[in-house]
């Protein structure tokens, strides 16, 4: 029991000691990493013509479904919070799909929304999914993403969406060590200064 008590206690004296000498940005790190943990919310059709999906994906490794969105989302996703927009234009039959998907503006730098190759874009790219992806073609999604497992239906003017990401969670736990395996905590600083 001393020796849990004791580590407990060493892990908090070195995460304050991380905290306090890295600077303002550890603890906003921390928090945009607890925010890339899920992707969740309401979706909403603001046009009259109505939208359909019906998606499922598991790690982008089986996509199966359909879905052609220009919407808002009440919720959370990649790392905004509250009334946003909503692009999602997916399909997949298991072995194989595709999709062009994202929550607010498109950030070229972020590595949830694009690769390293594609720094240099302007709009959302198109990646390719499903278990014959490694053998047949060259737009792979960027690593962050290959560890989500999306949920999405929407009939009409209304729908829901959920996607937990469980590497998302292991980066925000090893951040707190200042671990970041995604190289997510200081994207946009460096690549593209504003």
């Amino acid at each position: 029991m001393r020796t849990v008590i004791r580590n407990l206690v060493l892990f908090s004296i070195l995460t304050i000691a991380a905290s306090l000498f890295s600077g303002c940005n550890y603890l906003k790190n921390r928090g945009n990493d607890a925010l890339d943990i899920a992707d969740t919310g309401f979706i909403v059709n603001p046009h009259l013509k109505p939208q359909f999906a019906l998606y499922f994906d598991f790690f982008t490794f089986m996509p199966l479904g359909y879905s052609d969105l220009e919407a808002k989302c009440i919720g959370l996703g990649n790392r905004h919070a509250g009334y946003f927009d909503y692009k999602d234009n997916r399909w997949g039959v298991l072995a194989w799909g595709s999709w062009t998907y994202g929550n607010g503006e498109f950030d070229a730098t972020d590595p949830h929304q694009a690769r390293d190759d594609q720094r240099s874009l302007a709009e959302r790219p198109r990646f390719n999914t499903g278990f014959v992806r490694p053998f047949m073609q060259d737009e792979p999604p960027p690593l962050p993403q290959h560890f989500g497992c999306e949920r999405m239906f929407m009939l009409g003017w209304i729908g829901f969406h959920f996607a937990p990401h469980p590497g998302d969670l292991v980066d925000f736990l090893l951040g707190w060590t200042t671990l970041d395996i995604f190289k997510d905590d200081v994207y946009g600083k460096e690549e593209n200064p504003k």
